[in-house]
């Protein structure tokens, strides 16, 4: 789908819940599939941070000629109630917390060789793969995070990214 088409979607959304005065105490959660990093293949990640590909928690769109920042900030409450849920006693669902990188294309900007063009070694993919779990935490690749996380937080209403490795 990527960060467009979900935008699309969810000026859509969030218009019909104001036409309809229901966006009192709205919460939205994102389900999607995603491509796990040093998780076990089957496993839920709940995000806590979004990233972009330059490991920045913001959704860069251009408005009108110039650049619009807008944070990607997700419930860390959310967060928290949804992993208590997932993790409750007779629940065999394998879940964690962690962040997630948002990339605007399926191979190169997630690190994938098997794509049309790979200019980077396989060293070079190692070395980003590592800073990416052990300097951000990252467990998963996606491509509609960050504006689903911008756009919630933009319209003050709850969200979080909650997605399985394929």
């Amino acid at each position: 789908m990527g960060n467009p088409s979900l935008s699309i979607m969810l000026h859509e959304v969030l218009k019909l819940l104001h036409y309809a005065q229901a966006s009192k105490d709205v919460k939205f959660i994102r389900i999607g599939t995603c491509g796990g990093v040093g998780v076990p293949g089957g496993t839920t990640v709940i995000s806590d941070r979004v990233y972009n590909g330059i490991y920045e928690s913001f959704y860069d769109q251009y408005i009108l000629g110039k650049l619009v920042r807008r944070p990607a900030s997700l419930d860390r409450k959310l967060c928290r109630d949804l992993m208590f849920h997932a993790t409750k006693p007779g629940i065999s669902l394998p879940v964690v917390v962690g962040n997630t990188m948002c990339a605007d294309d399926f191979y190169e900007e997630q690190a994938r060789i098997d794509g049309a063009f790979c200019e980077f070694s396989n060293q070079d993919r190692r070395d980003f793969m590592e800073k990416c779990y052990l300097d951000y935490g990252i467990r998963n690749f996606e491509m509609e995070s960050l504006a689903f996380a911008a756009m919630t937080h933009h319209a003050k209403l709850r969200g979080k990214n909650l997605i399985r490795p394929a």
